[in-house]
């Protein structure tokens, strides 16, 4: 694959403008300002566009938006490129980077052929799928930045970094660098570590932490109410035996005072018999109830004697005599029949009461009875030779007891809707150390899962591993001006050591910055060469990247960049006259060319 052109229209401060580039070495040349970057990103997002997913755009993505969206602002952003493949074909790219819908890839000589299809990837067409990679990819093989070069001045290792990137983000799918980076960021997010303190790993941990603790807590809460309830129900049985010895003695009591009912009522049932004229009205010494009841049943007929004694005399012509007998006689009946009166009235009185004294013992009899009914047998009879005074003091002691009791109970039963739920503690218990299951088997599958594929990253490293040195065996000794003549290369880190004949090895990224540059484009090329599909070739896009060189070994690059040329077309941005004068007088089209930006206005 060789680029033909790119048009930018409009991409960063480039409004419609074309890049037309031959088949071989290609030097751009620009000074500050100039738009050697935005072309170079304008190449990348030519061939490759952008990723269309749902939801917002990466930070990574968002990082090329800002950097090289129009400087205009009025919503366009586009790109387009021609290609030419291995097989013949161009095609033409057109990417829609504003709205990422209205892509395509056509063939440039042939209507109506549509290959955006087949080279579609994360949802967008994308150009590197033909050489069997994919814009991820494409960045770590083809692109070169200034960036990378200089990263060697600082940090030794950039170099074995950047070789073990790019040799395993490549590959017709994603690789196994790729699926170790996704697994690691899902790992991540999904599972995370112990010192996360957002990540379901130490919140599942805690979550069974916080559910153990509050069944801990519930248990502790429902023995206390247990043993508030059973204290409770031993006040109850306190209060039930008091009122049970109250009710004993109130049943005791009544049944005293039915029974006492009972002897007056019998006793005033024989007064009638003992005082048949009524009750005595007086007491005299001597007398008694048989004398009175002679002198009551006597009455009427000495009455009767001296009345008839008076009407005697008084028809004998003894008037007065017989008026003097006759009247205490009529007087003495009269008080007879009075007293006959009063007792009867008496009599009915005490009848009455009588019935009154009898219905008032059957009334306490009954009371009686139904007090006792649910009284034992025997606390009754223990009851009845109680002091008089043990039933005042037995129903207080059982009031106190019931209000105590009420008490107590009012609190359990305010207790009991404070106490946590044992089946829901038990249940969250359980969905929590279920979920922290599910975590920790996701964390133990991802973990072999990464071992399996760094296994297989390695062995990536082991077939890739003697192209780097082929390659670098071939280039080498041109590049460094036979300083150094034979390579190595670790297969599991892509260490390279570099020696001249039977010299020490020396490591590759701890030798001069120049000589490392020289030995980094020379194992870059060797992956491009080795990491894309059979039968295509993949372009070099180079950011001033002979800058640290010194004059002869800058020339010696030069060169070496040219004769890959010939086979892989190269394209070099560089802001250095040294190198637009050696183009000038090197290149030649139509298979080189050099591109000289105007400057900046």
């Amino acid at each position: 694959m060789r680029f033909e052109s790119v048009r930018a229209h409009p991409f960063g401060p480039f409004d419609d403008d074309t890049l037309t580039l031959a088949p071989g070495l290609n030097v751009v040349y620009g000074t500050n300002e100039a738009g050697k970057s935005t072309w170079h990103a304008a190449l990348y997002a030519g061939l490759c566009g952008m990723r269309r997913r749902k939801g917002g755009l990466s930070a990574e993505d968002k990082r090329f938006r800002d950097r090289h969206r129009p400087w205009d602002g009025n919503g366009e952003w586009a790109v387009s490129a021609v290609v030419a493949l291995e097989d013949g074909h161009r095609v033409e790219l057109h990417h829609d980077l504003a709205n990422r819908v209205n892509s395509s890839a056509v063939d440039a000589d042939l209507a109506g052929r549509d290959y955006a299809g087949r080279i579609t990837y994360e949802g967008a067409p994308d150009g590197s799928r033909w050489l069997g990679l994919n814009r991820r990819s494409f960045l770590g093989v083809a692109c070169v930045r200034q960036a990378q070069i200089l990263g060697l001045l600082n940090d030794a290792g950039a170099l074995q970094e950047d070789l073990q990137r790019a040799a395993a983000t490549a590959g017709a799918d994603e690789t196994a660098a790729r699926a170790l980076e996704l697994l690691a960021t899902y790992r991540k997010e999904q599972v995370g570590s112990e010192h996360a303190p957002k990540k379901p790993l130490r919140t599942s941990r805690e979550r069974v932490d916080a559910a153990l603790s509050a069944l801990e807590r519930a248990r502790e809460a429902q023995a206390h109410y247990l043993a508030r309830r059973r204290d409770v129900e031993q006040l109850a049985r306190e209060a039930q035996a008091l009122e049970e010895e109250a009710a004993a003695l109130r049943a005791a009591r009544a049944a005293e005072a039915a029974e006492d009912a009972e002897r007056r009522a019998g006793h005033a049932a024989e007064l009638p018999a003992l005082f048949p004229a009524g009750p005595p009205r007086s007491a005299a010494a001597g007398s008694g109830p048989r004398t009175a009841a002679v002198v009551h049943a006597a009455a009427p007929y000495v009455a009767a004697a001296a009345v008839a004694a008076g009407v005697a005399l008084a028809l004998t012509d003894f008037s007065l005599p017989g008026l003097l007998t006759g009247a205490p006689g009529l007087g003495y009946l009269a008080w007879w029949w009075l007293s006959k009166r009063r007792a009867a009235a008496a009599a009915a009185e005490g009848r009455r009461l009588l019935g009154e004294l009898r219905a008032e013992a059957g009334r306490l009899r009954d009371e009686a009875v139904a007090l006792a009914e649910p009284v034992d047998p025997s606390a009754l009879q223990a009851a009845r030779g109680a002091a008089p005074d043990r039933l005042e003091a037995a129903e207080h002691e059982a009031r106190r007891a019931r209000d105590a009791c009420h008490t107590a109970r009012g609190r359990i039963e305010q207790l009991a809707g404070d106490v946590p739920n044992m089946a829901d503690a038990e249940d969250e218990l359980a969905a929590a150390r279920s979920e922290l299951g599910r975590v920790e088997k996701l964390d133990r599958t991802l973990a072999r899962t990464i071992e399996f594929l760094e296994r297989a990253e390695e062995r990536v490293h082991r077939n890739v591993a003697p192209v780097l040195r082929a390659t670098a065996l071939e280039w080498l000794p041109r590049v460094t001006g036979g300083r150094y003549t034979d390579c190595k290369v670790d297969p599991e880190s892509l260490q390279v050591d570099v020696r001249n004949g039977h010299g020490p090895w020396r490591r590759a990224a701890l030798l001069s910055h120049g000589a490392a540059e020289q030995i980094y484009l020379l194992l870059r090329l060797a992956l491009s060469r080795h990491l894309v599909a059979p039968g295509e070739v993949c372009p070099l896009i180079l950011d001033d990247v002979v800058a640290a060189c010194d004059v002869e070994r800058k020339q010696t690059v030069l060169e070496t960049l040219q004769a890959v040329g010939a086979e892989t077309q190269v394209i070099l941005f560089t802001h250095e006259e040294d190198v637009r004068a050696w183009a000038r007088q090197r290149l030649s089209a139509p298979r080189d060319a050099l591109t000289e930006l105007p400057r900046p206005r």
